[in-house]
């Protein structure tokens, strides 16, 4: 066991490294701008993982659990079976698989394996035994995969790019997440000895730990969870919230749009160059396109040629030699300023080029 004080130790030499990382993270995460509408695909990604997180819940109902003849009667585990029984004809009507399941609880080990299995493997396995513990469990393990299955498909198809980008994202830890899943219940029926230890030595009704009852709740609410988590994720990759991991998605994207753009001014090109081969290879259309470019050149040259349009050029001219000047004094002016603040000579101001100086001056 690590005592709290070697905790304490940790958290004050790596908590300011923590803290700093997961802010600069955090930030790198931020939204820059407002949030995009969601697609179309991934709103039939949200709405599928909200179907099955609700019928992973129901799932946990008692209505959809096996039935528990202890629980049912308020016995013991150690209860004889003739009692138990007799406990649950007053109850209900005893079934055939009553009369099988009552055959098969003489044992100690047959009754640990009932709380860790359930009654199915003690009612349909004929090959199974009691002291052979993994007989039951080979038996049990398509019933406990079949739901962690069905949630890894749902998993790969709402994290294919079919629907959205956005989910193939996540499509790894998803898959990892629901086999965890799947791993933690078989770790807790197949290998961990705890329960069925304690239910050894159990002698109240209270004290005894229904191992399959309480993983068919916690499988539910597992499932349910992880889906909860993924529609989150991907609602705030969807909307441009989280840009965490979207580095290639966005590159591709950026591929996708310049690609379009480049197909778009290929198609443009490709148009004019046929369309000037059409205009040269016939006579007519050839001698209009010479026609009309003789004649934009004529009104080009009639256009210079007026008296208003070479006075206003010759007025632009003046007023950009004008602004020369102005601008070389007053650049001048602030030279000497700097240049007497320093203590300097002020510099002698140059000759515009625009009036040079004669022999007469």
């Amino acid at each position: 066991m690590v005592s709290w004080s070697t905790i304490q130790t940790f958290l004050v030499l790596l908590g300011p490294i923590i803290y700093s990382r997961g802010k600069a993270f955090y930030q790198s995460t931020k939204l820059r701008g407002p949030p995009k509408a969601l697609t179309p695909g991934t709103h039939r990604i949200l709405n599928i993982l909200f179907v099955t997180g609700i019928v992973a819940l129901l799932s946990t109902l008692p209505t959809f659990a096996p039935e528990n003849i202890f629980q049912k009667t308020g016995s013991r585990l150690q209860i004889p079976t003739d009692t138990l029984f007799h406990r649950l004809s007053k109850i209900r009507d005893v079934t055939p698989d009553d009369e099988i399941l009552r055959a098969r609880l003489a044992s100690r080990e047959a009754r640990l394996t009932y709380a860790n299995f359930g009654p199915k493997p003690l009612v349909e396995c004929s090959w199974c035994s009691p002291e052979e513990a993994n007989t039951y469990l080979f038996y049990a393990l398509p019933t406990l995969a079949l739901p962690h299955l069905l949630h890894i498909a749902v998993l790969g198809i709402v994290t294919s790019s079919y629907f959205s980008p956005f989910g193939s994202v996540w499509r790894t830890q998803a898959t990892v997440a629901g086999l965890a899943l799947f791993l933690v219940e078989l770790y807790f029926v197949g290998v961990s000895t705890s329960d069925h230890d304690a239910n050894a030595l159990a002698k109240l009704p209270a004290d005894i730990v229904w191992t399959h009852w309480r993983l068919n709740l916690w499988r539910g609410v597992g499932i349910a969870f992880v889906d909860a988590w993924l529609g989150y994720v991907i609602f705030l990759t969807g909307t441009g919230r989280w840009t965490a991991g979207l580095d290639g998605l966005q590159a591709q994207e950026k591929l996708e749009t310049l690609n379009k753009a480049s197909e778009l001014v290929y198609a443009k090109l490709h148009s004019e160059n046929f369309l000037r081969q059409t205009v040269l290879r016939n006579k007519d259309l050839r001698e209009k396109s010479f026609e009309f470019w003789a004649a934009e050149e004529r009104a080009g040259k009639e256009i210079m040629l007026d008296e208003e349009v070479k006075s206003v050029r010759a007025n632009l001219t003046l007023n950009i030699t004008q602004l020369t000047e102005g601008a070389a004094q007053k650049s001048e002016g602030m030279l000497n300023t700097i240049n007497t603040w320093r203590g300097l000579p002020a510099e002698v101001p140059q000759t515009s080029p625009a009036q040079p100086l004669t022999a007469a001056s």
